[in-house]
């Protein structure tokens, strides 16, 4: 869900860009860098929490860790969907590169 829902983040982004008057390289970096470590930070948990072997189905059962604060869980799970999001997000960048090429070769 959270690969499609960056497929659409340039909505997302369009929405955001008009609450402010005035384009900002600052707000522009400072959201960039926020992705890359939220993205870096789920590279790590989905890794940590072994989440490709749940999604390949190579794992039957799901241990929670009833030790574990519930917040860490949560945070882990929500920077592995922002790393989806920030995946989805360039892989509909690069297949609308791709595809614009494609039309100026035509013309």
């Amino acid at each position: 869900m959270s690969v499609h829902l960056g497929f659409h983040w340039s909505m997302m982004t369009g929405m955001a860009k008009r609450l402010f008057t005035k384009p900002s390289v600052v707000r522009k970096w400072a959201g960039r860098t926020l992705a890359l470590v939220i993205s870096g930070y789920g590279a790590y948990a989905f890794v940590k929490r072994d989440i490709g072997d749940y999604m390949l189905l190579r794992s039957h059962f799901v241990f929670f860790d009833y030790e574990e604060p519930l917040v860490f869980f949560y945070l882990d799970y929500i920077a592995v969907m922002g790393l989806s999001l920030l995946f989805g997000n360039y892989v509909c960048l690069g297949l609308r590169m791709i595809g614009k090429g494609q039309r100026e070769r035509k013309h």
